[in-house]
């Protein structure tokens, strides 16, 4: 790699600051990112190497907080149309509704050699004063009329909980799942449809907002396999589901959706939690389960991506465990005023880390 190239694409004067948006009668606060790579350093009009759209800015990044006690993988990407480039610069961590005092912060960019960049310099972060979020600019503009889609994708590796009652005959947590389960097709192993809020739900507060995707309204209990959907009750059953059994040694870990997992409205983003080392597998998940901070975000992300892989899964998970992708956008069900509601997807797999 031309060491001049890799040096323009090393991320560099970060800065930082929490911001808090509303999520229904929740509030989740996060921290908002702005650094400068390449000539991209935040200036009203386009940087010198934006080349509509084609920088050579890195995709995919890490984010380490406190010494990297936390990380999140942040896969980034962006459109054509001004001022897309701010996209390509900024990122918010989402931190949960019970954020720590103060969190120190810094990032590092998978460069195009598939190395790592070396890390910015670490940032404090004071989160009692946090400034209302605004997104620094919109990678996108909607689809005024995005295509149906009768599948958005289900998670295949590790495998999701909807693929397993579809296509497990074996297992007694399955069937039982089965029987309560109205909303999956279970005639054909072909025909997963991914899992979703009711539509009514949907409808009545909508997901979408004009800036970003708010999902955590829509959870109330022990509700987050079923994405809080009386259809797809069976999913928050406890007991013991088949697990995909993940080596806490590795390094990195991959995530495959058997179909494309992403619409054509690049609006949309992907969110992956995993469940707290103290969670109980005899209880049924609720949000309260999850570790706040998703361990990885794909932000705008590219159609048709079904491969996702992280380096910044906590190191020290052993046992059982659900990892949680939520992802979603602009799209869904119409509006009586034309426009569109939002929606998005849940899926959860069981795994083991041994």
């Amino acid at each position: 790699m031309n060491p001049r190239i890799r040096d323009l694409a090393v991320p560099r004067s970060l800065t930082a600051a929490a911001a808090a948006r509303p999520d229904g009668d929740l509030v989740l606060t996060g921290i908002h990112l702005e650094w400068t790579v390449g000539g991209n350093g935040g200036d009203a009009g386009p940087p010198v190497d934006w080349n509509d759209g084609r920088a050579p800015y890195p995709h995919f990044y890490e984010v380490w907080l406190n010494g990297g006690e936390i990380r999140q993988t942040a896969a980034l990407f962006w459109g054509t149309e001004a001022p897309s480039w701010q996209a390509a610069r900024t990122h918010w961590v989402c931190l949960g509704t019970d954020p720590d005092p103060e969190y120190r912060v810094t990032i590092r960019a998978r460069l195009a050699d598939g190395t790592w960049s070396p890390f910015t310099e670490e940032v404090l972060v004071g989160t009692e004063d946090a400034r209302a979020y605004s997104a620094v600019a919109p990678a996108v503009h909607p689809v005024p009329h995005p295509e149906p889609a009768a599948r958005h994708g289900r998670l295949d590796h590790p495998v999701s909980r909807a693929v397993l009652i579809c296509e497990d005959e074996e297992t007694e947590a399955c069937r039982r799942a089965r029987r309560l389960t109205g909303g999956l097709d279970v005639s054909s192993a072909g025909t997963v449809p991914a899992v979703t809020p009711p539509v009514a739900a949907m409808r009545a507060d909508p997901p979408w907002n004009g800036s970003y995707l708010e999902y955590r309204k829509f959870f109330r209990g022990g509700d987050v396999a079923s994405a809080g959907n009386p259809s797809f009750a069976g999913l928050d059953l406890a007991g013991e589901w088949p697990t995909t059994v993940l080596s806490a040694a590795d390094r990195a870990h991959s995530f495959t959706h058997r179909a494309t997992a992403h619409r054509g409205d690049a609006t949309w983003t992907h969110q992956w939690f995993v469940t707290r080392d103290d969670w109980d597998p005899t209880r049924a998940v609720s949000w309260d389960d999850l570790e706040p901070v998703p361990f990885m975000t794909e932000v705008h992300g590219a159609p048709g991506v079904t491969h996702h892989t992280t380096e910044a899964l906590p190191p020290k998970k052993s046992g059982r465990h659900v990892i949680v992708d939520v992802w979603g956008g602009h799209g869904g069900p119409a509006l009586h005023d034309g426009g569109f509601a939002g929606e998005f997807f849940v899926s959860c797999s069981d795994v083991e880390f041994v």
